[in-house]
């Protein structure tokens, strides 16, 4: 199976230096500020970086230069990365390097992929994707994809994304009309919901029936989605509740955290040819009760067999869902972060007696204030 199985990351944020190691379920455990979402944006760069996003959407949003570069150009003046990705057929890599570039930008002055096929010594030669310094990655560029290496990877960029779902205010368009045609896959901001619902509805039956009896579980008062387009403007994200067959609510009429749970619920049961290929949730347990972070817990799980899920969370109980080599520590120490994947084996005598909530509650492996 396809798997992005370490990241090597150099002046990135908060990110000196990192060598991160990652397996299909990646929870991300630290204290507010340890470095965490640093490591989830730089799947945005990336994602940017493959759609000409990068000067234009990425640095305007999240930007500039000056703000990304471990603690500015006048301490650090480029960015580096390397990717390792595994396949049937041998280890595939993408390096690049972004140097800052007047008027504080960011500036592609390396980028390269290489392919090291199973059994054999030594690995190919590198390929570079740019011949000159670029303000675009040239995994946009059309000739990329006659290599196989950089179509694979474009490809796990485009389909690597990240989900927040915390705007679920009254103006959100989790709460908004969607066309019933965007149901490719599910919008960042959950504005197309009602319209991948829709289609799994019709398309995916066992899936829809699927995320009925999860959402059921959570949220016992459920009953199930009234979807219907309504002329020009789509669709809406009705609902109706046990033993009120005849009463249509509208998104209006559900909690923000109800919203919240429907979304990652749906995200995480969709069918695997519709999975990202990686998921990278925030903070998943937000707003749940403790007793269906069980729930989500199983659906990552689940969906893991299909794609990797990096989520960083806040939560000991939802910790204690998983196990010891599912959870990476983010540690930050004078304005750098390190990343330190757990080791079973380290912990097994803890185990016996403790979760692992209660062991990172006790400070025993570090991710603690």
């Amino acid at each position: 199976m396809n798997q992005l199985t370490k990241i090597t990351l150099s002046g990135f944020r908060s990110i000196k230096h990192a060598e991160v190691r990652l397996g299909r379920i990646n929870i991300l455990i630290g204290a507010n500020g340890s470095g965490k979402s640093n490591l989830i944006d730089l799947f945005r760069l990336l994602n940017y970086a493959a759609t000409r996003g990068l000067q234009d959407a990425y640095l305007v949003d999240r930007g500039p230069a000056s703000a990304i570069l471990h603690f500015g150009p006048r301490q650090t003046g480029v960015i580096r990365g390397e990717l390792e990705f595994e396949k049937n057929n041998g280890n595939h890599y993408y390096r690049f390097t972004l140097a800052d570039t007047h008027p504080d930008r960011l500036t592609f002055t390396k980028e390269e992929v290489l392919f090291h096929a199973k059994g054999q010594s030594v690995a190919g030669h590198p390929v570079p994707l740019i011949s000159h310094p670029s303000d675009n990655s040239g995994l946009c560029e059309l000739w990329s994809e006659n290599n196989p290496t950089a179509r694979f990877i474009k490809k796990v960029f485009l389909r690597s994304r990240v989900y927040q779902f915390h705007d679920t205010s009254i103006s959100s368009h989790f709460r908004d009309y969607s066309s019933p045609n965007q149901s490719l896959y599910l919008y960042a901001d959950g504005g197309n919901l009602a319209a991948i619902l829709f289609f799994l509805r019709g398309q995916n039956p066992e899936e829809y029936a699927a995320i009925l009896r999860a959402l059921q579980t959570i949220l016992p008062w459920f009953d199930d989605f009234i979807l219907e387009p309504e002329g020009n403007k789509g669709l809406l994200l009705r609902w109706r509740m046990k033993g009120r067959p005849e009463y249509c609510f509208d998104p209006g009429q559900l909690s923000d955290g109800s919203l919240r749970i429907m979304a990652i619920v749906t995200l995480l049961s969709l069918p695997p040819e519709r999975l990202p290929n990686v998921i990278l949730i925030d903070e998943p347990e937000l707003g749940l009760h403790p007793a269906a972070e069980h729930v989500i817990a199983g659906l990552i799980k689940a969906a893991s067999r299909h794609c990797q899920i990096i989520a960083p969370t806040q939560s000991a109980s939802f910790v204690d869902q998983f196990t010891a080599d599912d959870i990476i520590v983010v540690e930050h120490e004078n304005g750098e972060s390190s990343f330190n994947r757990l080791s079973p084996g380290a912990l097994e005598k803890w185990l016996e007696r403790y979760t692992l909530g209660q062991l990172w509650n006790k400070n025993i492996f570090g991710g603690r204030p």
